[in-house]
């Protein structure tokens, strides 16, 4: 990053515009992070609708709308309030959670499809996009503390990571199935990360590289038909990485994985 570089941790540069960041401290308690997940899944279940109409659309600009950039502002003040009762992600240990979180990313996606729009059509082709961000829920509901070099055990991640490939090649394979190249792309070119973490010695590096991409892969894919949405993702991204590192030194979020892990055969 480049203010890394022309305004290094401890400069006088650095300390003003770290006074400068710290006004953002109010918007980001409401965790904007977590704004990309949601607004993926809005814009996947708007996808499919506009995919019903014209499988052939692509790179459009008329896929912007009213009613989609109200659910975009709308349902992360929603999340923020269901999140600040209970953080249902966090940690997966019941089948009650399981449900829980199906039940949460089906109506993400058929609220962002229109509900007046809703058809057979629409829950059969929403089928394969529930699956595969139940697989994100539960990669990022994997815990680590990098921080402390905290180890994590292989047989602690064998029973989620092969449920995430599971719902991952399911989803690839219904999106085939469904003649749908955005989720079956989607699901095929995320599997190998969880496979890589499954099969390689353990290491942080791999799960890192899982959670990223599970997120970030199906954004970019989304962007190929939906480019406004690049100016949601974008200022997102920037504003959150330089916030971090002025105000606590780190870049996050962040695409590298070259920090200090643990490996153990």
């Amino acid at each position: 990053m480049l203010a890394e570089r022309y305004f290094p941790t401890g400069s006088r540069a650095n300390k003003a515009l770290a006074a400068f960041f710290k006004n953002f401290d109010n918007f980001f308690t409401l965790k904007p992070l977590r704004w990309f997940a949601l607004w993926t899944a809005l814009v996947a279940g708007n996808n499919i609708t506009l995919h019903l109409d014209d499988r052939w659309f692509y790179w459009s600009w008329s896929s912007f709308s009213l009613y989609l950039l109200f659910l975009l502002i709308l349902i992360p003040l929603i999340d923020y309030r269901l999140r600040s009762r209970f953080d249902f992600v966090s940690e997966l240990k019941s089948i009650t959670d399981y449900f829980t979180c199906f039940v949460y990313a089906t109506i993400l996606i058929l609220v962002g499809s229109n509900p007046m729009m809703i058809s057979l059509n629409t829950l059969k082709f929403s089928a394969p996009y529930i699956l595969f961000f139940l697989a994100g829920i539960l990669t990022w509901s994997i815990h680590y503390n990098n921080d402390n070099h905290e180890q994590i055990s292989k047989k602690d991640m064998y029973s989620p990571l092969l449920i995430i490939i599971a719902l991952s090649f399911t989803a690839s394979l219904l999106g085939f199935v469904n003649d749908d190249p955005m989720v079956s792309t989607i699901a095929a070119v995320y599997l190998p990360f969880p496979l890589v973490a499954l099969v390689f010695p353990v290491a942080f590096r791999h799960l890192q590289r899982s959670r990223n991409y599970v997120v970030f892969i199906p954004a970019m894919f989304l962007s190929m038909r939906f480019p406004w949405f690049l100016f949601f993702l974008i200022p997102l991204f920037l504003l959150s990485r330089h916030y971090y590192y002025f105000t606590t030194g780190k870049i996050y979020p962040s695409f590298k994985v070259d920090t200090p892990d643990h490996t153990q055969p």
